[in-house]
């Protein structure tokens, strides 16, 4: 341990520094940071320690820990507790298994694994999508997504409708000249009719996804969880995965994507640190190093929510999406390099 604390603070602290505040943007809401610099964070594992990939990860919990508190207290009015209750559970026996692994897995094995089920967790989420955009007839007709045919002659029917009364005024012979009251009350009853079908359409969607929600839910935080607590372990890296959860099943605003986020790895990495501590790759000639890098992280934090706030929240979650592909790549491919 006290081999990696020299070399870190002699040929690895600018990088270190500069990785802390990327971690600290990524935490308080900026995508894609914080996936980079965890990633970049394994690559400054000295690689004549033995067991350097061990305290580099470990070096990140008592960081993680602060960052994620001043994140939470940041966004503490948005965040979604019933999220973390029903996460904290599985996560937690997924850090016991992947403690075990950890015992027996190679570096490369471990990144090999951890990318693998990444990749996986985003096919499932984004299969329907990509099959909207490549084949759309396909997707409308097997209601993988987008509006089914009823929906469609349906929405074309009230359209039509409603186009007809304009069509029908014209070709009736109608005053084109009407008076003000009488042209007001028809272009009302035309809004209320259009409006009322709208939002039939909406409510029946938005009834179907909140079923559909309502029965994965469960699975999906199970899933999440056990492969997140392993994934933590064994690379740091749950965070794509719990991306994937908070964004799509729980489906959370930037905002409370951010603060619920915080507050989950904060019960986490307090969990962390002693099972780090007991494992012997974190220990007291490391806390100097993690407290002033920490604190580093927490400017990130700070500087990071003006960005987030200003941020469309479909732009938030592609970003997020995409930065959950590269991070199941990269991973990958490290672990085939090695």
């Amino acid at each position: 341990m006290e081999q990696y604390v020299q070399h870190a603070t002699a040929a690895q602290l600018p990088t270190l520094i500069g990785i802390s505040l990327l971690l600290g943007l990524g935490k308080g809401g900026v995508p894609g940071l914080a996936t980079v610099a965890t990633a970049a964070t394994v690559l400054t594992a000295p690689p004549d320690v033995v067991g350097g990939l061990g305290y580099a990860v470990a070096l990140m919990v008592p960081i993680l820990t602060m960052i994620d508190i001043y994140a939470a207290y940041l966004h503490r009015e948005a965040l979604h507790w019933s999220a973390v209750w029903i996460l904290l559970p599985p996560s937690f026996c997924g850090m016991g298994i992947g403690m075990i692994l950890d015992q027996w897995m190679t570096d490369a094995g471990a990144r090999l694994l951890v990318g693998s089920i990444l990749l996986g967790i985003l096919l499932l989420r984004t299969w329907k999508d990509v099959a909207t955009v490549l084949f759309p007839s396909y997707a409308i007709e097997h209601h993988i997504s987008g509006d089914s045919k009823e929906e469609k002659i349906e929405r074309k029917g009230s359209d039509d409708v409603i186009n007809g009364v304009h069509k029908n005024d014209i070709e009736g012979g109608h005053d084109i000249n009407e008076d003000d009251d009488a042209i007001k009350q028809r272009l009302v009853s035309e809004a209320t009719s259009k409006s009322a079908i709208d939002n039939n359409r909406s409510n029946n969607h938005s009834n179907s996804n909140r079923s559909i929600t309502r029965t994965s839910r469960f699975f999906w935080a199970i899933t999440v969880g056990i492969i997140g607590g392993c994934a933590t372990m064994l690379t740091n890296s749950m965070g794509p995965i719990l991306n994937i959860y908070l964004l799509s099943v729980e489906q959370l605003s930037p905002q409370s994507y951010v603060g619920t986020r915080a507050m989950f790895f904060c019960f986490l990495n307090m969990g962390k640190l002693p099972m780090r501590i007991w494992g012997g790759t974190l220990g007291l000639p490391m806390v100097p190093l993690a407290v002033g890098l920490g604190l580093v992280s927490v400017l990130g934090v700070f500087l990071a929510k003006p960005i987030m706030m200003g941020m469309n929240e479909k732009t938030f979650v592609k970003l997020e999406l995409g930065v959950v592909a590269f991070a199941g790549l990269r991973l990958c491919y490290m672990g085939l390099q090695s």
